[in-house]
């Protein structure tokens, strides 16, 4: 998933939300112990003036005693939120946030519009703190904000929530670098150890690409109990989004969600969005209770004509509860109880009908895997082999040392590139190489051969056979597609099956996204057992991922192969002494100019020119405009002193590194001029004086 930066944070307040509640619980101002107010000077609002001036006075004990109608208004939200204490701030400055007491007296206040694309906790009330508000109605709210965005809460801490009525609100987002940590709901968009009781939202939320944690009631609510309330309306978020619920986008560590309902809520994402639930999107802790994260209970709680519309790649969707919460960076830098999701339990609860993720986009989606799957199997058709018993022979060290070189320096690429071959080479699977590697984390050996007999694979279409080391076909059958597998959670391929009853081991195909046109390689697994297929380190096929290599092969596409295998697995983010030596050795530091002239004219009017520092580091220019940033590496391979070898540029945004050949010579004019020879192309740069 493309959102490990907001996953991340999400994990490590665990413990800030300790802080959060220990703090509270020592100074005995939590929403619950909330101060008499028969003990306090209740200050009356009946008119706009009032309601603002609020601001003068946010720890005050407030009461509504007329209905308020905002038209006009250039509403400043009741209560800012300032960072304050907390490893990430989340603690709010209680001298900013309101902190006291607003009964509405069931009055209404209409037409709140807020418009700060870029802001930050926004609502009616913008931050509260230790604060209780209740008992009023909010209708025609329309706010536009960025982080912790909301018609009535922006960013709710410790507080409670109660008896709060929307009508005909709206919350739209706009992207901001900070939009990814989310937090939108209508009645609340942040909530941190809070209560929310008794609220009703009619909203329609909407979120653009890349955010998360939405929903009509609430946003993202941590260590946030709900009950009694009901959502209606839509939420409709972008693609690459997380955390999206008829009532709230997450309940993170909260105890309870009781008596909930989303009735009449049409929920629409985008492409590659995962964790969508009736009720929440996703939720839950862990049954330790010294870590203060309890697994969250959902009872009696109701999605009732929800609907849930889905682009390509939606994952982790639920009747009521999309997922529980994992991320897999916390897990490897943390471990447990971080390497599982969080729990939840549900007591009865329901959704009438079920929700099926089945929309257009998806219908269109599905139709194209089908389409993609069939042009796979046409795309590799051929005979295969073994890849990694072929690239291994001694007789091609030369090209794992160079590429190796580019990047890490000449001394350290033997080590590296006898580390790399290894790896793919082992020769144990399953259960013995469970017993040898256990879970993989103090390192592995994954066997890439052919298993079962087969020596080569031929695919001819829908037919995939094998044959032994003698030529004697081991099986024959025609596969169809059958959906997408995702293996060990982390890659996804296409699955195939064959409905001949012998098949056995040969039963299902799945084939990775890979051709000899785009990787020169196939990966592939076979089986008699979809789950077991789709485990990484565990089960029947434990450490295995075979790995073919076309039987008429050139030696260009040998090269090829160890080149791409090399440089996707080599590190890019720290250039190491040995690999600037060579930079700065071969001349590469400076600006270089692109020569135009070869693309014609459409060309003649284009600036591009590329820069590399003294740290390796490279930026490309079009018409005056960065285009790209990037980590140069480059050897002199071959024959040394030529001019000649091997560059490598690691894409800092694509995350993708790219080879090419170069040579550096001198031309008629004593310019220095670089070329590099891609396999999409020829470029030549001359560098600047």
């Amino acid at each position: 998933m493309k959102k490990l930066r907001s996953v991340l944070a999400l994990v490590m307040v665990f413990c800030m939300m300790l802080t959060a509640v220990s703090a509270f619980a020592e100074t005995g101002t939590n929403a619950d112990q909330q101060k008499d107010s028969s003990a306090v000077s209740v200050i009356e609002i009946d008119s706009v003036e009032k309601l603002a001036a609020i601001n003068k006075n946010p720890s005050g004990n407030y009461v509504l005693t007329a209905d308020i109608d905002l038209e006009g208004a250039e509403w400043t939200p009741i209560g800012a939120f300032v960072m304050g204490g907390g490893e990430e701030g989340e603690m709010p400055d209680l001298t900013a946030a309101f902190t006291g007491i607003f009964d509405g007296q069931g009055h209404s206040i209409k037409n709140l519009k807020i418009n700060q694309p870029e802001g930050w906790a926004l609502g009616l009330f913008g931050c509260i703190a230790n604060a209780k508000i209740s008992n009023f109605t909010l209708e025609n709210a329309t706010v536009d904000g960025s982080v912790m965005a909301s018609d009535v809460v922006g960013y709710s801490y410790c507080s409670e929530v109660s008896n709060v009525k929307l009508v005909n609100g709206k919350v739209n987002v706009h992207y901001t670098d900070m939009s990814a940590e989310g937090m939108y709901g209508g009645i609340v968009g942040a909530g941190m150890a809070g209560q929310i009781i008794g609220c009703e939202a009619q909203a329609d939320i909407t979120i653009p690409d890349n955010t998360a944690n939405a929903g009509i009631v609430g946003g993202g609510l941590e260590m946030t109990n709900v009950s009694n309330c009901k959502a209606t309306g839509t939420v409709t978020a972008g693609s690459n989004c997380y955390g999206i619920g008829g009532v709230s986008g997450c309940g993170f560590a909260s105890e309870h969600f009781t008596d909930n309902t989303a009735e009449n809520v049409k929920i629409t994402a985008g492409d590659n969005c995962v964790w969508i639930g009736g009720i929440t999107g996703y939720a839950g802790g862990f049954p330790d209770a010294s870590l203060g994260m309890p697994v969250t209970v959902f009872t009696n709680c109701n999605a009732i004509n929800v609907t849930v519309e889905t682009g390509k790649n939606a994952d982790g969707i639920g009747d009521i509860v999309g997922s529980g919460f994992y991320s897999a960076e916390a897990a490897a830098t943390r471990g447990a109880p971080f390497d599982q999701p969080t729990q939840f339990e549900l007591k009865d609860c329901k959704a009438e009908p079920a929700i099926a993720a089945i929309s257009e986009q998806k219908k269109a989606a599905e139709t194209d895997d089908t389409a993609e799957a069939a042009a796979l199997l046409e795309n590799i058709k051929g005979t295969y082999e073994a890849l990694f018993p072929l690239i291994t022979k001694p007789e091609y060290d030369q090209i794992w040392l160079d590429t190796c070189s580019a990047v890490l320096g000449e001394e350290a690429a033997t080590q590296m590139a006898e580390m790399l071959k290894t790896a793919c080479n082992g020769t144990i699977y399953g259960q013995e190489a469970i017993d040898a590697f256990g879970d993989g984390s103090d390192g592995a050996q994954f066997d890439c051969l052919f298993i079962n007999g087969v020596s080569t694979l031929t695919f001819n279409g829908n037919t995939i056979s094998g044959a032994d080391e003698s030529g004697k076909q081991v099986f024959s059958h025609d596969y169809a597609y059958v959906g997408k597998l995702v293996l060990g959670g982390m890659m996804e391929g296409y699955l195939y099956e064959t409905t001949d009853e012998d098949a056995g081991e040969f039963k299902y195909f799945y084939m990775m996204p890979d051709t000899p046109a785009t990787t020169f390689h196939l990966e592939f697994r076979y089986g008699s057992n979809v789950d077991d297929l789709a485990k990484y380190n565990e089960g029947p096929y434990a450490y295995w991922l075979a790995a073919a290599f076309p039987v008429d092969a050139d030696a260009e596409m040998i090269k090829n192969v160890i080149e791409l295998f090399c440089l996707e697995n080599l590190d890019y983010s720290v250039h190491s002494e040995g690999s600037l030596a060579q930079m700065k050795a071969l001349g590469f530091e400076g600006k270089w100019v692109a020569d135009m002239s070869p693309f014609g004219e459409d060309y003649a009017n284009v600036e591009l020119y590329m820069t590399i520092d003294e740290n390796g580091h490279g930026l490309t220019f079009m018409n005056g405009q960065q285009t790209r940033d990037f980590e140069a590496f480059a050897v002199d391979n071959g024959e040394k002193g030529d001019g000649a070898g091997l560059y490598v540029a690691f894409d800092n945004e694509a995350k993708e590194p790219e080879a090419a050949l170069y040579t550096m010579v001198k031309n008629d004019n004593n310019q220095i001029v670089l070329t590099f020879y891609a396999a999409d192309g020829v470029i030549s740069y001359v560098k600047a004086e």
